[in-house]
């Protein structure tokens, strides 16, 4: 399994950084203005990243291990019981979502679940990183099929954190499953 290990500036970075994008938006937010949030010097900062959104990549990575945790507790893998935790990942990250769409960079995400979703599934060994990677130089029908999914459950789930009155994680993972399976 790929262990992700943050040190404690890195965190403080990434806490800095949420912090800021509360008060403004992320394309406002500056290399400085983080650096003086997180209490460290500028250097420092380029020490552990090139950039703001390498922080993000970071921050994903971190919440997305504990999805991967998600899964590996479950007695089995279906698309109902990998999808409920899917849900119930994102419901406990909504702050984070909304902190996204706040900074109009859910994109940020969206744009990048394939990969992100890619990792959870060498974490939890569900596929190996050589299998992955094959599938993303081929560019064959599989790798379609991955994006197709992919952008189908983003789409429902920026929908879906927008709702005042949500629908359990439980509920989403049967409207998914109805979905797929053509019920619908």
């Amino acid at each position: 399994m790929m262990e992700i290990t943050v040190t404690q500036t890195q965190e403080w970075i990434m806490n800095a950084l949420l912090t800021l994008m509360y008060k403004r938006k992320y394309r406002k937010i500056t290399i400085v203005d983080i650096a003086s949030k997180a209490h460290i010097g500028r250097r420092t900062f380029y020490r552990h990243f090139r950039n703001k959104d390498d922080i993000l990549i970071l921050y994903c990575n971190v919440i997305l291990k504990d999805f991967a945790q998600k899964i590996r507790e479950k007695d089995e893998m279906t698309l109902y019981s990998v999808s409920v935790s899917y849900f119930e990942f994102w419901n406990q990250h909504l702050d984070f979502l909304k902190l996204l769409r706040k900074s109009d960079m859910l994109y940020f995400v969206g744009d990048r679940l394939p990969e992100f979703l890619a990792y959870v599934a060498i974490l939890v060994d569900h596929v190996l990183l050589e299998e992955i990677e094959d599938t993303m130089k081929r560019q064959d029908s599989l790798y379609y099929a991955h994006h197709f999914n992919m952008g189908g459950y983003w789409s429902i789930t920026t929908i879906w954190m927008e709702k005042e009155q949500r629908e359990t994680p439980e509920q989403m993972a049967t409207i998914v499953e109805k979905i797929i399976y053509r019920k619908l």
